[in-house]
């Protein structure tokens, strides 16, 4: 594939040839990130036709650098508005140092600083965000809530031809909207708010990349997001750990309370839209990077499932998970992963 546009704009950004310029390895997004460089300096060009996209990780960067806050400056935009030069923030991201260190201390320590980063964001924006420019949902409402589970149904259950009851099920699903969308407090939402968007630089200092998508929601959702992701695999101790530092860095205990009390609901429609995420990227599309997380979060619904009293008031949706785990299910799985 032709890099010639990008890197004549990131040339003509720096006004000199570039000593290197490399594409990075893609996941779910059809953005492509280039890895450029100078005698001296790296930088993040990036390409995306999705201008709408775009414009939304512009608006928030912009934001969050007049906040002073852990995300990148951007240096440049086309006149297209579809490539642009960003900064960049490290050489590994904090999913690459967890596989390779596990919970070392130094992993422990970058978990906790995330942690710490994410509250200083959250309280950051809290009447700082104009939600008129995000990208596809305002809030975190009743139509993103349904979309994921929709998802999972769709590229989960209907793909592995799972049986229930579909009235039934679909009653739940409005349960589980209503239920999602009383939760408080709520503030800026990243979404995919997860290890391998978080980049660590050689000093040990993290920074948030991948916030587009991000929108008004529940404050509990990212950190949900981050500490109950399957590829990172953290104990319940260290995670039962992290959550009480969370809610102390608020130092209100009225508002601790209500985080807690939206736990629950928040870690089931994580579980349930990351494994739709994996049913369509991996089981559909056939991309690695989603199979090889498929039945690590399969396990972690499954087990939710097992221990919830929220899935008790669900009981469609919970026969389905606990399915899930069943051993047929699992070898269709491994049957269709090796279909190609």
């Amino acid at each position: 594939m032709n890099h010639d546009r990008e890197r004549s704009f990131f040339e003509n950004y720096i006004g000199k040839p570039a000593s290197s310029f490399v594409l990075l390895a893609q996941s779910g997004s059809a953005r492509r990130n280039f890895l450029a460089g100078t005698a001296d300096s790296k930088f993040i060009v990036t390409s995306n036709s999705n201008i709408a996209e775009n414009e939304s990780f512009f608006y928030f960067s912009d934001t969050f650098s007049k906040l002073q806050l852990n995300t990148p400056r951007v240096f440049a935009i086309s006149p297209d508005r579809s490539i642009y030069v960003q900064e960049f923030l490290g050489d590994n991201t904090l999913s690459e140092i967890l596989g390779e260190e596990g919970l070392s201390e130094r992993a422990l320590n970058l978990v906790k600083q995330t942690i710490e980063k994410l509250y200083n964001l959250q309280k950051a924006t809290l009447s700082a965000i104009d939600y008129s420019q995000t990208f596809e949902y305002e809030r975190y409402d009743e139509l993103p809530v349904s979309n994921d589970l929709f998802y999972f149904k769709s590229f989960i259950a209907d793909v592995l031809e799972l049986p229930y009851h579909k009235s039934t099920l679909l009653s739940e699903f409005k349960k589980i909207t209503a239920e999602i969308e009383k939760l408080e407090p709520r503030g800026l939402m990243i979404r995919d708010f997860q290890a391998r968007n978080i980049m660590v630089n050689s000093s040990d200092d993290i920074s948030f990349i991948d916030y587009q998508s991000a929108m008004h929601g529940p404050l509990m959702y990212d950190v949900v997001s981050f500490l109950y992701q399957a590829k990172a695999d953290f104990p319940a101790e260290f995670k039962a750990e992290m959550l009480e530092y969370y809610f102390s860095l608020w130092n209100d205990e009225h508002l601790a309370e209500k985080l807690k009390l939206s736990l629950q609901p928040i870690i089931l429609i994580r579980y349930l839209q990351v494994l739709g995420a994996y049913g369509f990227r991996g089981l559909v599309q056939r991309k690695a990077h989603f199979l090889a997380s498929l039945s690590k979060g399969i396990g972690n619904l499954n087990q939710f499932a097992k221990s919830s009293q929220f899935m008790d008031t669900l009981p469609e949706l919970k026969k389905i998970a606990l399915v899930l785990g069943a051993e047929t299910v699992q070898y269709k799985i491994e049957q269709m992963m090796a279909e190609k």
